[in-house]
């Protein structure tokens, strides 16, 4: 069955707007009125209209004459629980989900050509007054993107993009959508980045260091899932000369910096003169924070312990040097600015931690977000006992050598207490006493000592 001269059968409408095939009686045939872009036209559905016998639906149809490539959104107002479809002679180009409140439809005309879309009822008792408009869509014509461009486009799949760097500086690449969960890919010159959700709600953002060439920006839906239209953008950022963090550096304890993710982790170092509380924080807007700090027998990693995404480490940490390892979490590959801070104060009093000897009971006082260490010699081998023991807190214990765990306990002990058993050999160990349940604090009492 086809379209012919702007000609159809109004029985062959009702068909039409519900997807199926059908026939027509092809005395019945009328011009459908014309819906030009950016008009809108009133109509109604009534029981004068013609009916699709299989569902008992009632349409009114429009012609709608589109150029290759054009954009274009319909959409009905009104009283009417409509439904939508656009077709090209009797092949369904696309229609309206059947969930939405208000129909809307939006396409990019496969060819130059007139099209017809059929305003229908939802079901066979939807009647009323509907307003169908059609409005133009921006999109994209393929052009090489530059710094500071800016465009709105509209895809069902995923759109490659080139882009021409000029001069070497920090960009920021933005693709956002109320339609879609946007996901954007950054290659190019060594580059390959990818970012879901940096931009705020369910938008995309790389921040990336870029030299002078030629990239690729892929704009797509998160799993592929892209149907909409959405707004990318490429900016310059500007940050003042020796602002950010050099990788390998040290922090500075009370002095906040500021360094780029990559896609790789940025290694860092401090320096604690004596045993002091130390606190590591870092924050961004722009990607999932992570932490990893390590040395001195010491090996602490951390996600989501400051606000948002936000990575922390509170630690009680003995004189020395120690590594910083600040990346994201996951496997993401995504890239932006974050900040470190780095701070020292005193240990609280009657914290545990620091050296413990075989056959010594030590009592000490957990603080509330902390792991207390201690260091053992184990001078001969053997077969030794560890007991962590509380009234206040659900204990536990990991024995470690280096940054191999040997051996890790909750509630061996008997109620919430922890007990490890292991044969051990000569060496340095390092006891970890922590809360298994996260962050609590409280009174106990830790003992090693040979069976």
């Amino acid at each position: 069955m086809r379209i012919e001269n702007g000609l159809m059968a109004v029985a062959l409408a009702a068909c039409l707007a519900a997807g199926t095939a059908c026939t027509a009686n092809t005395a019945s045939a009328q011009t459908p009125p014309p819906l030009t872009i950016g008009q809108q036209v009133r109509g109604e559905i009534t029981s004068a209209d013609p009916v699709n016998h299989r569902d008992g639906t009632r349409s009114k149809l429009y012609r709608v004459d589109l150029q290759e490539g054009q954009g274009v959104t319909f959409s009905v107002e009104g009283a009417l629980r409509a439904h939508l479809a656009l077709f090209r002679d009797s092949d369904l180009v696309r229609s309206s989900s059947e969930d939405q409140e208000r129909a809307s439809l939006t396409v990019r005309a496969p060819s130059t050509a007139r099209y017809t879309l059929a305003v229908s009822g939802q079901d066979a008792s939807s009647y009323g007054p509907f307003t169908v408009k059609a409005t133009a869509l921006e999109v994209y014509d393929g052009s090489t993107l530059n710094a500071g461009a800016s465009i709105t486009d509209w895809a069902d799949s995923a759109r490659r993009i080139p882009l021409q760097i000029e001069h070497a500086g920090l960009y920021a690449v933005r693709m956002a959508s109320d339609e879609f969960d946007p996901l954007l890919k950054l290659e190019g010159n060594g580059v390959s980045l990818e970012n879901d959700d940096s931009g705020g709600s369910n938008n995309s953002l790389i921040t990336a260091r870029l030299e002078p060439g030629r990239y690729t920006i892929t704009a797509d839906g998160y799993s592929g899932q892209i149907d909409g239209q959405y707004q990318l953008s490429v900016e310059e950022r500007t940050i003042p000369e020796g602002s950010l963090l050099a990788e390998g550096s040290e922090l500075v304890a009370g002095r906040q910096g500021s360094a780029l993710y990559q896609g790789r982790a940025q290694t860092f170092r401090i320096s604690v003169p004596s045993r002091q509380m130390a606190t590591l924080q870092m924050r961004s807007g722009e990607i999932d924070s992570y932490l990893r700090l390590s040395g001195q027998g010491v090996s602490l990693s951390d996600d989501d312990s400051g606000d948002n995404l936000d990575a922390r480490i509170t630690a009680i940490l003995e004189p020395g040097s120690y590594t910083v390892q600040a990346s994201t979490a996951g496997d993401s590959a995504g890239a932006g600015l974050f900040t470190l801070d780095f701070g020292l104060a005193p240990v609280p009093q009657g914290s545990g931690g620091g050296s413990l000897t075989v056959g010594e009971a030590r009592d000490a006082h957990l603080v509330e977000g902390l792991t207390d260490r201690y260091t053992v010699d184990v001078r001969r081998a053997g077969d030794y006992v560890v007991e962590m023991s509380s009234g206040e807190i659900d204990s536990h214990l990991r024995l470690k050598r280096g940054d191999e765990e040997v051996a890790a306990d909750d509630d061996s002990g008997g109620s919430l207490n922890a007990r490890i058993e292991q044969s051990l050999s000569t060496g340095t160990y390092v006891i970890e006493a922590s809360s298994a349940v996260g962050p609590q604090s409280g009174p106990y009492r830790i003992v090693i000592r040979r069976r």
